[in-house]
């Protein structure tokens, strides 16, 4: 596969994925044109831009190395398992409302960064099965 142009790396994983270009657009969030330019190469493999090619590479379910170079990619595991893990909006809400809490405790404010890493802590404390009110100890400890 590595001789073959872009356009016909992608033409094939089109039919290979069974779905056709105004699918894979409407999924990369791009125009019909705009695939057809790559169907034509019309897009060279030095100009692609990242993002677009992630996200051609995905509404044509091709690993995007093996879409740009032709070449399969050397990650073991499929791309599929690199999805992320949904959050749980619950727990989310729980570390903000900890955080908030520790925070409003100590009379003190934090830049939004600074917030938001202690919110992530907090969120994955209360993943791994942590009580709440240990998480806020440590929450206020981390902020102190």
């Amino acid at each position: 596969m590595a001789r073959t142009t872009l356009g016909r790396r992608l033409e094939t994983a089109i039919g290979t994925a069974g779905v056709s270009p105004a699918d894979v657009a409407r999924s990369a969030g791009t125009t019909d044109a705009t695939i057809s330019n790559w169907l034509k190469d019309k897009v060279q493999v030095e100009n692609v831009k990242a993002l677009m090619l992630f996200r051609i590479a995905d509404g044509a379910k091709i690993d995007p190395r093996e879409l740009l170079l032709g070449e399969p990619s050397r990650v073991a595991e499929p791309a599929a398992s690199y999805e992320s893990h949904p959050v749980q909006s619950d727990r989310l809400t729980i570390a903000v409302q900890l955080v908030q809490e520790a925070l409003a405790e100590a009379g003190r404010q934090v830049p939004p960064a600074r917030f938001a890493e202690a919110t992530k802590i907090a969120y994955e404390l209360l993943e791994e099965g942590l009580q709440q009110a240990k998480v806020l100890r440590f929450v206020k400890t981390a902020l102190g």
